[in-house]
Protein backbone atom coordinates (compact mmCIF):
# COMPACT_ATOMS: atom_id res chain seq x y z
CA UNK A 1 0.00 0.00 0.00
CA UNK A 2 1.42 3.38 -1.03
CA UNK A 3 1.86 6.21 1.46
CA UNK A 4 -0.61 9.05 1.08
CA UNK A 5 0.06 12.33 2.88
CA UNK A 6 -2.63 13.95 5.06
CA UNK A 7 -5.12 16.26 3.40
CA UNK A 8 -5.01 19.96 4.15
CA UNK A 9 -7.86 19.78 6.69
CA UNK A 10 -6.03 17.16 8.73
CA UNK A 11 -3.29 19.63 9.75
CA UNK A 12 -5.44 20.90 12.63
CA UNK A 13 -2.88 20.72 15.43
CA UNK A 14 -0.29 23.35 16.32
CA UNK A 15 2.90 21.99 17.89
CA UNK A 16 6.26 23.16 19.16
CA UNK A 17 9.53 21.22 19.31
CA UNK A 18 11.83 21.35 22.34
CA UNK A 19 15.41 20.14 22.81
CA UNK A 20 17.31 19.26 25.97
CA UNK A 21 20.51 21.06 26.80
CA UNK A 22 22.85 20.67 29.74
CA UNK A 23 24.00 23.61 31.81
CA UNK A 24 25.27 24.29 35.30
CA UNK A 25 23.52 26.18 38.07
CA UNK A 26 25.27 28.81 40.23
CA UNK A 27 26.46 26.03 42.58
CA UNK A 28 28.15 24.02 39.82
CA UNK A 29 25.48 21.31 39.59
CA UNK A 30 24.65 19.90 36.16
CA UNK A 31 21.06 20.76 35.19
CA UNK A 32 18.97 19.54 32.24
CA UNK A 33 17.01 22.32 30.57
CA UNK A 34 14.44 22.12 27.78
CA UNK A 35 14.15 24.98 25.34
CA UNK A 36 12.13 25.58 22.18
CA UNK A 37 14.08 24.95 18.98
CA UNK A 38 14.32 28.32 17.14
CA UNK A 39 11.85 28.50 14.27
CA UNK A 40 9.82 25.54 15.56
CA UNK A 41 7.51 27.37 17.98
CA UNK A 42 4.25 27.05 16.02
CA UNK A 43 4.05 24.36 13.33
CA UNK A 44 0.93 22.94 11.70
CA UNK A 45 0.73 19.17 12.21
CA UNK A 46 -1.49 16.16 11.61
CA UNK A 47 -1.42 13.87 14.67
CA UNK A 48 -2.99 10.40 14.38
CA UNK A 49 -3.06 7.76 17.12
CA UNK A 50 -1.26 4.63 16.00
CA UNK A 51 -1.71 2.02 18.71
CA UNK A 52 -1.44 1.61 22.44
CA UNK A 53 0.78 -0.69 24.41
CA UNK A 54 2.48 -1.34 27.69
CA UNK A 55 6.04 -1.14 28.79
CA UNK A 56 7.52 -2.43 32.03
CA UNK A 57 9.40 0.25 33.93
CA UNK A 58 10.44 0.10 37.56
CA UNK A 59 8.84 -3.33 37.95
CA UNK A 60 5.37 -2.15 36.88
CA UNK A 61 3.47 -1.84 33.62
CA UNK A 62 2.85 1.64 32.30
CA UNK A 63 0.77 2.70 29.30
CA UNK A 64 2.41 3.89 26.11
CA UNK A 65 0.44 5.64 23.36
CA UNK A 66 2.07 5.92 19.94
CA UNK A 67 1.32 8.53 17.29
CA UNK A 68 2.12 9.24 13.66
CA UNK A 69 2.78 12.94 13.17
CA UNK A 70 3.21 14.84 9.91
CA UNK A 71 4.62 18.37 10.08
CA UNK A 72 3.81 20.74 7.28
CA UNK A 73 7.36 22.02 6.83
CA UNK A 74 9.95 20.91 4.27
CA UNK A 75 13.10 20.90 6.43
CA UNK A 76 13.79 21.23 10.13
CA UNK A 77 16.47 20.24 12.61
CA UNK A 78 14.44 17.68 14.57
CA UNK A 79 15.99 14.56 16.04
CA UNK A 80 15.41 11.55 18.23
CA UNK A 81 15.38 12.64 21.86
CA UNK A 82 13.64 15.94 21.15
CA UNK A 83 10.10 16.36 22.41
CA UNK A 84 6.95 17.90 21.02
CA UNK A 85 4.01 19.64 22.69
CA UNK A 86 0.63 20.12 21.05
CA UNK A 87 -1.69 23.11 21.47
CA UNK A 88 -3.36 21.49 24.51
CA UNK A 89 -0.05 21.09 26.35
CA UNK A 90 0.30 17.32 25.90
CA UNK A 91 3.91 16.18 25.49
CA UNK A 92 5.26 13.59 23.06
CA UNK A 93 8.69 11.91 22.89
CA UNK A 94 10.11 11.86 19.36
CA UNK A 95 11.25 8.33 18.43
CA UNK A 96 11.85 8.59 14.66
CA UNK A 97 12.06 11.36 12.06
CA UNK A 98 11.99 10.99 8.27
CA UNK A 99 10.27 11.81 4.98
CA UNK A 100 7.99 8.95 3.93
CA UNK A 101 6.81 10.78 0.84
CA UNK A 102 10.40 11.39 -0.31
CA UNK A 103 9.58 14.72 -1.93
CA UNK A 104 10.89 17.11 0.74
CA UNK A 105 7.51 18.72 1.44
CA UNK A 106 6.89 17.40 4.94
CA UNK A 107 8.46 15.73 7.96
CA UNK A 108 7.10 12.46 9.34
CA UNK A 109 7.55 11.70 13.05
CA UNK A 110 6.86 8.63 15.14
CA UNK A 111 6.15 9.80 18.69
CA UNK A 112 4.87 8.42 21.98
CA UNK A 113 3.18 9.71 25.10
CA UNK A 114 3.88 8.19 28.50
CA UNK A 115 7.51 7.58 27.78
CA UNK A 116 11.01 8.80 28.52
CA UNK A 117 10.66 12.58 28.81
CA UNK A 118 7.70 12.68 31.21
Amino acid sequence: MAYSPPRTGEYRHVVRIERKSISTDPYGNVVDEWSIVPGLERIRAAIVAQRGGEEVRSMRASGIDRFDVVLRIPVADIGIGDRMFDHTGLGYDILWVGDLEGRGRQINISAQRGGLND
